[in-house]
């Protein structure tokens, strides 16, 4: 079992994890904002507790497996959040035309420069 002022901290992030997942699933940007905000916030303070403590290497098997553990999750989170950014802004494409960026077409005015180079 890990000690507590370690236990208390990580716990903390592994909340944190979760509630940007509901907040993911929600689609609130305001949620995903604040729970954002809150999950970086608790690593950076489980950061700075660990460095106080000499790092994660002088720590046990259970924490580096609890620490690998929070890794993939944070790396899902990521996924998601690129799935998620991938959805809106393919739905801002279909509400809005302009701002669709064609990946293939020439630019304007040059397609035709081209024509001396065809004869």
């Amino acid at each position: 079992m890990l000690p507590a002022q370690i236990e208390k901290p990580l716990s903390l992030i592994e909340l944190q994890c979760e509630a940007v997942a509901a907040a993911l699933a929600s689609g609130e940007p305001q949620m995903l904002e604040n729970a954002s905000n809150a999950l970086q916030q608790a690593a950076l303070d489980f950061s700075g507790l660990m460095d106080r403590l000499g790092g994660a290497q002088q720590a046990g098997p259970e924490l580096q497996a609890r620490l690998k553990k929070l890794a993939g999750l944070l790396n899902i989170q990521r996924e998601n959040l690129f799935r998620r950014s991938v959805m809106v802004e393919s739905a801002l494409n279909t509400l809005v035309p302009a701002t669709r960026k064609s990946t293939y077409a020439a630019p304007a005015g040059r397609a035709g420069g081209y024509k001396a180079f065809s004869a």
